[in-house]
Formats: structure tokens, C-alpha cells, sequence
């Protein structure tokens, strides 16, 4: 506002002193012609008869063919005149009205003397256009930092004591837009709820039969080996999506190192035929603030996602108070790259759960070959049990 302030002051100083200039110039020009037409004139002008007459510095300035007309003459040394022109046919001669505008002119002199006016005026404008800009500022800065602090805060933005119509069209936007949102939200909770408890129960059939036929496993092992493998698989997909549709965050705790171990034997005795070995690293049980059901669900997608990449070698579950990890020494999860993410149901749903339980998740690739997740708390490091632990379990 105060550029602009700026830039209409400097156009209105310069179309104010060209329309000076030109004022005065048609003045003279009045002036003159009304003495060369014989009219009374309020100046005294001088009156030469031929081009001959004329002083020599004023002849020079003006051509010996020089039509009709009235025209400003500037000379070197003599001053600033008006010159009216009245070609005479019958006499044969030109006739020259001359008025000395030296001593008249006061445009520019004016400017001069007023230029610290100028000055002030343009010093007065602009701040006159800086207060103007800091009230409107403030008047919609005040609404906005409300606006702002009610978003940060998670209350629903209320329009309805907002002064500026803006702001408050703002507010409207983002009401709606949170309702919206909200409705989005409830409709997945509403979804995944529903679709779990409705798999729930064949999923207790299957898993039922699978633990009737252990007792007595069928011939064809390879193929019940898949079956109890793709239950257990849906088991911990049903149980991860119900936790995502329940709201508010569950108190419970669990131990890393013991929930490791159960994950990992229970994938060696689904994959037995792997020649993959499973390596716990942990030196001393370890605490987290997060269920135990979803802790499974966790490890036991990204251990089905690392043996399905890893035909042959090893997998190491790390357990530290400052993370807890997974690598392979297979392919990796689509040979990704270090930070890519975003392969499959499974590691969607271990990052999906990771954030809704405060958790970060990494990727990176180990060299010479694998891949390696982590996760960490996000504010805070894991507790330490006092109950000791090996520091490697095959």
C-alpha cells in the first residue's frame, strides 16, 4: 500500500507540472496572438516588420518560410520569448509580435521554491498510507490469529463473531471442509469396524479348523502349510484394521522381546521349508506403550513381508530402549530404495497403525543386500523390564 501510495503521488507531481508548463506556454501564445490580431494586450510586445528586422538571434530561430502561427522561441544568452507569426500577402512582408517571456516565466522557479513542499507532502502521504495499512493489518490480522489458534487447537472454527466478511468466509470454508472431512472419517471407522467383526467370525471357523487338523495334519503338507499360513496372515489383517477403526488411544503396555520371539516362532512353524534363519537381538526385555495384539499385528506383517523376499538367509529382530527393528538379507521389499514406502496391504497397515499409535517408520536398504524397517516413539524412548534377556536368540 505504501509502493502505491508512492507511485500515485510521483504521477499526480508529474501530470501536475506538465499541466503547468502547458498552461503557461498557452497562455503566452494567447497573449501574443491577441497582439499580433490588433486586439488590446494586457503585456507590452514588440513588433517587427520583415524577417530583416527581426534581432539576428531571434531570426535564426526562426526560418524565413515560417507559416501562420504562434511559437515558442528559447534563445542562447537572450531569454524565453513567444513569437506570433502574421505572413502579410498584400504588403508582401511578415510581420513578428514578440513578448518577452523571461522575467514572466515563474514555473519553474515556483517548483523550485517548492519542491521542500513537495517533499513534505510525499513524507505525509506515505504516512498517511503506513497508518492506514497497519489498521486494516491489525483489523484482519486479529480475526486471522483467532482463525488460526482455533485450527491449531482442533476446535470447530465459528464464523459467526468474525467482523470481516473475509475472515468469516474463511472460517465458513473450513467448517465445512472439517465437516466433511469428519463425515469421511466416521464412514471408514463405521467400514472397517463392520468389515472386521463381520470377518471375525469365518476367520474363528478357519482358524478352528486349522487347529483340528494339527492334531492330525491331512497328507499334503505343503498345502495345509499355505492354508494355516493364509489364516494367520487374515487374522493379523482383521485384527489391524479393527484396531484402526476404534477410536481414542489404548493405555495398554507390552514386552517387545517376548512378543518378538512369539512372532517368530510361530512364522518358523508356518514357513518351516525357509531356509531362513530367525535371529531376536535384545539384551534386556523392553517396555512400550502400545498393545500387545497390535505389536503382533506389526511384527507379524513386516516378517511376512521380509520372508517373502528373503528365500534363503536370515532375518534379525533388533529390540533397543531406542528402537525396534527388522532386517532381512533378502531382495528387499521390491528392491525399494532408502525412505520409499508404500508396498502392499501388510506395510500399509503397519504404517497406518504406527500412526495412529504416535509411532515413525523407516525404510533403508542394507548393504550388500536387504532391507531394514524401524520403528520409534515418537517423544519418548521405550522402558527397560528388569527381567534380563540374551543378547541372541536363534
Amino acid at each position: 500500500m505504501s509502493a502505491s501510495a508512492a507511485l500515485a503521488l510521483v504521477l499526480m507531481g508529474a501530470f501536475f507540472t506538465l499541466f503547468s508548463y502547458d498552461l503557461e506556454d498557452t497562455l503566452f501564445a494567447r497573449l501574443v496572438a491577441t497582439a499580433a490580431d490588433g486586439r488590446s494586450a494586457a503585456l507590452e510586445t514588440t513588433a517587427y516588420e520583415g524577417h530583416a528586422n527581426l534581432p539576428p538571434w531571434l531570426g535564426n530561430a526562426l526560418p524565413i518560410d515560417t507559416p501562420r502561427g504562434e511559437y515558442e522561441v528559447f534563445t542562447q544568452g537572450h531569454g524565453h520569448f513567444h513569437v506570433a507569426v502574421r505572413p502579410d500577402a498584400a504588403a508582401g512582408a511578415t510581420r513578428y509580435v514578440v513578448l518577452d517571456a523571461t522575467a514572466l516565466t515563474s514555473t519553474s522557479r515556483h517548483l523550485r521554491r517548492t519542491s521542500g513542499l513537495l517533499l513534505a507532502s510525499a513524507l505525509l502521504a506515505l504516512l498517511g498510507a503506513a497508518g492506514l495499512s497497519l489498521v486494516v493489518a491489525r483489523r484482519l490480522s486479529r480475526p486471522l490469529e483467532q482463525l488460526v489458534g482455533r485450527v491449531q487447537s482442533g476446535t470447530p472454527p465459528q464464523a459467526d463473531n468474525l467482523e470481516v466478511t473475509e475472515v468469516r468466509a474463511l472460517a465458513e470454508a473450513l467448517r465445512v471442509r472439517d465437516a466433511r472431512i469428519h463425515d469421511l472419517l466416521e464412514r471408514e471407522r463405521a467400514f472397517n469396524r463392520d468389515a472386521s467383526h463381520e470377518l471375525r467370525t469365518p476367520l474363528a471357523v478357519a482358524q478352528g479348523a486349522v487347529e483340528i487338523l494339527e492334531l492330525d495334519p491331512p497328507a499334503d503338507a505343503e498345502t495345509f502349510g499355505r492354508l494355516r499360513q493364509a489364516v494367520h496372515h487374515m487374522g493379523l489383517l482383521t485384527e489391524g484394521i479393527l484396531w484402526l477403526a476404534r477410536p481414542g488411544n489404548a493405555d495398554e503396555s507390552c514386552e517387545l522381546v517376548g512378543i518378538s520371539r512369539e512372532m517368530a516362532a510361530l512364522s518358523m512353524r508356518h514357513d518351516a521349508h525357509r531356509e531362513v534363519a530367525f535371529v531376536i537381538e535384545a539384551k534386556q526385555e523392553v517396555l512400550v506403550p502400545l498393545p500387545g495384539s497390535v505389536a503382533r499385528v506389526m511384527l507379524g506383517n513386516l516378517i511376512k513381508n521380509a520372508l517373502a523376499y528373503t528365500p534363503r538367509g536370515r532375518i534379525v529382530v533388533h529390540v533397543s530402549p531406542e528402537a525396534w527393528s527388522i532386517s532381512d538379507t533378502g531382495v528387499g521389499f521390491g528392491q525399494a530404495e532408502p525412505g520409499t514406502t508404500g508396498l502392499g496391504i501388510g506395510l500399509s497397515l503397519v504404517e497406518r497403525l504406527a500412526h495412529r499409535f504416535h509411532w515413525d517408520v523407516s525404510i533403508s536398504a542394507v548393504e550388500p543386500h536387504g532391507t531394514q524397517v524401524r520403528l520409534t516413539p515418537r517423544g519418548a524412548r521405550f522402558s527397560k523390564s528388569s527381567v534380563p534377556t540374551p543378547a541372541s536368540q536363534t
